[in-house]
């Protein structure tokens, strides 16, 4: 048995509560999961996986960031505490945003080796992550690489959210409310962006949070078609007591982000509007449109998702990227941090899809594997390597029309939504 770097997941609960995350990974039990039987190959582990303890939730009143029950932060306070919190993470300008099945644990670090400065996890659902330890163990996994880091969740009950945030908050630095999604699966769920039409109940979310944890809130929102709602949104969110807040410069209506540019005017407005850090999301697709959103909105970071999946080195500022050597880097950390197959091969797609438009035969080989192996993929890559395409990938992102049907693909597969 070949034994793996110590990674963070939530299966079991024990005794760990007060060790810092240096002293618990010095402490780690390694050990074999067997991967129960499933009906796709691809929601198996890519690998071996190792197992540890978060914290037992604790019942106890304690002060939370804000403050003790006795005594809470004033508004001045409490935007203040924001601030230096924010200060003392360093900062971070260049970030990963939450995208579904892509802002696994491997690919964060990838993009952390190449120029990501903070990150955040796929959005959790906060009722299945309080309920299923097997979602728990799966979904979440971190390591002591993997800071600054959002957790982000989604939720409609205030209570529920709490009781899922508490088992997580020990390893992250922000626990994110996911009020941004804008797909069906939100509707049908109520949650996402889809909670814009009961701002009560999203203020009660942000209050249960902001006075029960031990590290701050951020939130991730939308915006609305009138730009006073959005301010008056925005500003609701800070006085219920967000610490951060990452606008998205389209409407919940805005799905296709190819097709429509983010409203940096409307995020600018809402910056200058708030007293605490605001991050800008939308139309990050290289390092000149991070310099662009930076100085037209006046925003202290900005997010990139789609972009990031193709060029993972986007904030490193590299022009051309050998997409093949981003994908062994990619694949040695899902070898060392184990993640379902259906993220790898999202990932493998969407990484090389210039390399799959010049020569399509590879891609079909690679659709038709049912199971995926490392030896197959690292092969793959190499096969693509003779074959000799290197493409620059700032130029923008690849149309529909171009790469093969590649994209619905990948909406099939359901990946790769930003939330």
């Amino acid at each position: 048995m070949r034994f793996k770097s110590p990674t963070f997941n939530l299966h079991i609960f024990t005794k760990h509560k007060h060790m810092d995350l240096s002293t618990l990974a010095q402490t780690l039990t390694l050990h074999r999961t067997e991967s129960p039987a499933v009906a796709n190959a691809d929601d198996s582990l890519c690998s071996e996986t190792t197992e540890t303890s978060p914290p037992e939730p604790s019942l106890k009143k304690e002060s939370s960031f804000f403050g003790s029950p006795d005594e809470y932060l004033n508004r001045e306070a409490r935007i203040e505490k924001s601030w230096s919190y924010w200060k003392n993470l360093g900062e971070p300008k260049l970030i990963v945003a939450p995208m579904v099945d892509n802002s696994e644990l491997p690919f964060r670090i990838l993009c952390r080796n190449h120029g990501a400065e903070a990150a955040y996890t796929p959005m959790l659902h906060s009722r299945i992550f309080s309920e299923n330890a097997k979602y728990r163990s799966e979904e979440f996994t971190t390591c002591k690489e993997d800071r600054p880091l959002f957790v982000q969740f989604c939720a409609n009950n205030p209570e529920t959210l709490l009781e899922a945030v508490r088992r997580v908050e020990a390893y992250c630095d922000y626990i994110d409310i996911n009020l941004g999604c804008p797909q069906r699966i939100a509707r049908r769920g109520n949650y996402g962006a889809f909670l814009m039409d009961n701002l009560p109940l999203i203020k009660s979310l942000v209050e249960k949070l902001a006075y029960n944890l031990h590290i701050p809130v951020s939130c991730k929102i939308r915006i609305f078609p009138d730009l006073q709602d959005t301010l008056n949104y925005a500003k609701m969110l800070e006085d219920a007591g967000c610490s951060l807040l990452a606008v998205h410069g389209r409407t919940r209506d805005e799905k296709d982000g190819k097709k429509i540019r983010a409203n940096w005017a409307a995020i600018r407005a809402v910056k200058n509007e708030l007293k605490i850090p605001v991050l800008a999301n939308g139309n990050i697709r290289h390092m000149d449109d991070v310099k662009n959103c930076l100085e037209q909105t006046g925003a202290d970071g900005v997010l990139s998702a789609e972009s990031l999946l193709e060029n993972p080195a986007l904030f490193a500022g590299f022009k051309t990227v050998d997409q093949g050597d981003l994908v062994v880097e990619y694949l040695k950390l899902c070898e060392k941090y184990p993640v379902p197959w259906r993220m790898i091969r999202s990932h493998v797609y969407k990484m090389l899809v210039e390399w799959f438009r010049v020569h399509p035969q590879v891609r079909e080989d690679l659709n038709k594997q049912s199971k995926l192996t490392f030896e197959f993929l690292y092969d793959m890559v190499d096969r693509l390597r003779v074959l000799g395409v290197t493409r620059p990938l700032c130029e923008g992102t690849v149309s529909e029309e171009k790469d093969g049907g590649q994209a619905s693909l990948c909406r099939e597969l359901g990946t790769g939504v930003e939330t």
